[in-house]
């Protein structure tokens, strides 16, 4: 089943070029490989649970990333109409949703993501986002690190055609080789009031190594794949107007981590099993 999988994916990309990008570069783009009925079905899904929030959206959480509620968690039923129109990710939708699962799931693109790994991929957060997140350049591995080290890769699918004014992903091409910082605690997960210094450590690091950045304006059923170290983020919003849908999804090697803590699907593609994001009080 591997083998044929692996001829079919082999087909359509060059499964040693994205694997050389990835470890070069710290990325790797998938051109087209989702259909947009695929696409279509988890749009559905997504403005579904949005109309229906008040009474079947469960503990699912949305995170606000502008206007009067920036920077707070709500309950997804919770949310007023307006953190739609802002900026703003839904969490872990993949924990609800098999269009979700469909996508971050799929059992070609757990095959690639297998091969950059040499080990099964296991989803552990799903992240939805309706227009661009203009987050100031960051590494992931601030807010979730994998438990072994650079053993997390991050897929970011396009489920619509994207353009400048929406607010495009950022990154630096190479970043990934720099030394990680190490915070007060020891790790390289974000410590409270720390964040400062460690940009400055970043900073000085790629003016040192001649780092520059790149954009990346996807088209529907791209997927911008990236690792754990790659440092990136959001560029502003220029129209308001324009959207920019993706779910970004992290992985984590499905055997760094127990076993009663991995669902399947029927596929049998793995997910971690947890609760939604908890609501500060």
């Amino acid at each position: 089943m591997w083998n044929k999988l692996k001829e079919l994916v082999g087909k359509k990309y060059n499964i040693e070029e994205l694997k050389r990008d990835y470890e070069d570069n710290g990325y790797c783009i998938l051109k087209g490989f989702f259909n947009k009925r695929d696409l279509r079905k988890f749009d559905s899904d997504v403005n579904q649970i949005w109309q229906n929030r008040r009474t079947d959206a469960g503990e699912i959480t949305i995170d606000v990333l502008e206007g009067e509620l920036n920077g707070q968690r709500l309950k997804l039923k919770d949310a007023p109409d307006t953190a739609l129109e802002c900026a703003h990710k839904v969490n872990d939708l993949y924990l609800e949703s098999a269009a979700c699962r469909n996508l971050n799931l799929n059992k070609k693109l757990c095959g690639i993501l297998k091969d950059i790994f040499a080990d099964d991929p296991l989803v552990i957060n799903s992240l939805s986002f309706r227009k661009g997140s203009q987050q100031p350049h960051h590494f992931d591995t601030y807010f979730m690190p994998p438990p072994v080290e650079n053993q997390m890769v991050v897929s970011s699918i396009c489920l619509e055609d994207q353009c400048k004014e929406a607010g495009t992903l950022s990154f630096y091409p190479g970043s990934h080789k720099i030394k990680p910082y190490v915070f007060s605690h020891g790790g390289i997960h974000l410590a409270p009031g720390e964040m400062k210094n460690a940009t400055a450590y970043i900073e000085k690091e790629i003016e040192e190594q001649g780092l520059t950045t790149k954009t990346f304006i996807g088209k529907a059923g791209d997927v911008f794949i990236w690792h754990a170290q790659l440092y990136h983020g959001g560029l502003p919003i220029l129209d308001e107007n324009k959207t920019r849908k993706t779910l970004v999804t992290h992985y984590w090697r499905r055997n760094d981590v127990e076993e009663e803590r991995v669902a399947f699907t029927a596929e049998g593609e793995s997910y971690l099993k947890k609760d939604h994001l908890a609501v500060a009080a």
